[in-house]
């Protein structure tokens, strides 16, 4: 009866969040039993697609744990724990509402093996988190590049190739994309800014780099590379 209340308030708070936009529903809600959420089918970006590619490129019976940055309402977090329940999954996601909102997505589904951290990723962070066997940085490092500056991002993604155990999941903002808050920062990128990502990501060490696809967002109409790397 008291979890039942529980997950009851629970249920209210997250439709609360979702009625009001108080965090943007920018990911699809993990919703495995097809809960009936206000603006259930309201989200900015499609996630099935990548999550997709990460599947039929990585054995998931071969990882146990796996990170994913700027995780958001915890879309892949969740769906990558769901194929392998024994995967240690974490995310990590700066925005407290949207950390709030993945904690009691999980509660709600009774997830076991899930955790979140609220952090905003610096060099500092980076430097102290455990390693991982897969860990993905989708579409935060132009963010970080324009709030920290590039040699802040260069560092942290360093640090991300010492942490990463077998793959490093990537795609970001491109300098392609024109009038974006950060499109003037991401200059070094040149006009082909699909070589400099490929020519980056070997740089920094991994033994192969692997464009596996391209996808649009909704901010524009230029698609975002998609990388796999393997350490």
């Amino acid at each position: 009866m008291i979890v039942n209340i529980i997950h009851f308030i629970l249920y209210i708070v997250i439709n609360i969040i979702r009625l009001f936009k108080l965090t943007e529903l920018y990911q699809p809600t993990y919703n495995p039993y097809k809960i009936p959420f206000v603006r259930s089918k309201t989200y900015a970006r499609q996630s099935n697609d990548r999550l997709e590619k990460i599947t039929s490129n990585i054995d998931l019976n071969d990882v146990s744990t796996y990170l994913d940055i700027g995780s958001q309402l915890g879309y892949f977090v969740f769906s990558i724990n769901e194929i392998n329940k024994s995967i240690l999954s974490t995310g990590i996601e700066m925005n407290k509402t949207s950390y709030m909102y993945s904690v009691l997505i999980g509660i709600l589904n009774k997830s076991i093996n899930v955790s979140f951290i609220n952090t905003e990723l610096t060099s500092k962070i980076s430097e102290n988190i455990p390693s991982y066997d897969i860990i993905s940085f989708l579409n935060v490092f132009h963010h970080i590049v324009h709030f920290q500056g590039f040699d802040e991002a260069n560092i942290i993604m360093k640090d991300l190739y010492n942490k990463t155990n077998k793959y490093f999941i990537f795609e970001t903002g491109q300098y392609n994309e024109k009038g974006c808050y950060w499109s003037n920062d991401l200059s070094f990128m040149g006009e082909t800014p699909n070589q400099w990502l490929f020519d980056y990501l070997k740089s920094l060490g991994y033994s192969e780099v692997k464009l596996i696809s391209k996808f649009n967002t909704h901010l524009n109409d230029e698609e975002r590379s998609f990388f796999i790397c393997i350490k």
